[in-house]
């Protein structure tokens, strides 16, 4: 399994709206061009996670984009499941029902295992916790 690149645009540029200060709003091009992301990647990128309700988005001469929640209530999971979907391993792990090997495949419970400790580890960080291990590794450059 690889994170795809909208996964991994959707993290980096929501570490980017974190770290803007508290009631400054993000503008989009600029983050895409902080992150080096595609702008019209972005923008999809940007609606799926305020369809999620990860983001806020504002139109207009003062318009831009902020954070919906605190960071520390957004987790990676969040921001991987607004843009990728569903996490899972393999199909057994998203839906045990369409597999016909579930009752005799040796490998099906390792599968829900690291299935369960990927969800457990996404889930348990968060994006102010990055965010701020981020900003101290920026710090000592």
């Amino acid at each position: 399994m690889q994170l795809s690149r909208r996964g991994d645009y959707g993290i980096r540029a929501m570490l980017d709206i974190a770290s803007m200060a508290d009631g400054k709003r993000a503008l989009t091009h600029q983050v895409a061009e902080r992150q080096d992301i595609p702008r019209v990647f972005l923008t999809k990128i940007i609606a799926q996670l305020t369809r999620a309700g990860l983001l806020r988005t504002y139109r207009g001469a003062s318009g831009g984009v902020t954070l919906a929640r605190s960071a520390d209530m957004i987790t990676l999971l969040d921001i991987v499941e607004a843009v990728e979907g569903p996490l899972a391993l393999n199909r057994c792990t998203m839906r045990p029902s369409t597999c016909n090997l579930d009752d005799t495949c040796s490998v099906c419970g390792v599968w829900k295992q690291a299935q369960v400790q990927l969800e457990t580890l996404l889930r348990g960080v968060s994006l102010s916790s990055v965010a701020l291990q981020n900003h101290g590794e920026a710090e000592g450059q």
